[in-house]
C-alpha cells in the first residue's frame, strides 16, 4: 500500500535545466518532518529566488546549527527511498517532481500526486489554484515561512483539515 509523503523543496530558481534544489523536507504520513540541505551550486542561481527563500541567512543558520549536515548524500538517499512508490503530496507537486526528476533522472514516487492547491479549490470556492500561504490563511493555519521544513508542517496541516472537510459521513 502506498504511503503519503508530504514534500517541499527550496531551489535556486524555477528552471530545472539550470537551477538546483538546495533544501528539502518531507514527512511520511503523520511522522516527524525531516529536513536537510542538499549538495548544490549557486553557479546559475536566480537572485530573486534566493531572496524569496532567504537563502543567505538560512544557509548560514543551517551550517551554524547542523555542522553543515555533513552527511547530505546519505540523507538524500533516504529521501529517494522514502519517495519510492509513495504518493507525493505538495503545494505544487509538478514543480517539486520536475526538480527532483531533473536531479535524479527518474521519478521514484507513484505516478499519482496530490496537489494541495487544486485540492483546496472546491472547499475555498476558488476559480484557480492559490499558493500555500493563501490556503493556510483561509484555513486558519500558521503561515509558512518559506523554509522547506515549515512548509511541510503547514502543507500537512492544510491537507488534514481539507481531508476532514471533504469526509462524507457514513451511515
Amino acid at each position: 500500500m502506498s504511503h503519503l509523503v508530504f514534500l517541499d523543496l527550496e531551489t535556486t530558481g524555477l528552471d530545472e535545466k539550470k537551477h538546483q534544489v538546495w533544501e528539502a523536507a518531507y514527512a511520511v504520513d503523520d511522522n516527524d518532518v525531516q529536513s536537510s540541505l542538499l549538495n548544490h551550486s549557486l553557479k546559475n542561481a536566480n537572485p530573486v529566488a534566493l531572496g524569496i527563500n532567504n537563502y543567505s541567512d538560512r544557509i548560514k543558520a543551517w551550517v551554524d546549527t547542523n555542522s553543515g549536515h555533513a552527511n547530505r548524500n546519505a540523507w538524500e538517499t533516504k529521501l529517494r527511498a522514502v519517495l519510492t512508490g509513495a504518493t507525493l503530496v505538495a503545494a505544487n507537486p509538478t514543480f517539486d517532481a520536475t526538480m527532483l526528476k531533473a536531479r535524479w533522472g527518474e521519478a521514484p514516487w507513484a505516478y499519482r500526486m496530490i496537489d494541495l492547491e487544486a485540492y483546496a479549490m472546491p472547499y475555498l470556492g476558488l476559480d484557480r489554484p492559490r499558493g500555500l500561504a493563501y490556503i493556510a490563511e483561509k484555513l486558519g493555519v500558521e503561515a509558512p515561512d518559506h523554509s522547506a521544513h515549515q512548509d511541510v508542517v503547514t502543507l500537512r496541516q492544510c491537507y488534514r483539515i481539507l481531508q476532514d472537510k471533504y469526509r462524507i459521513p457514513r451511515g
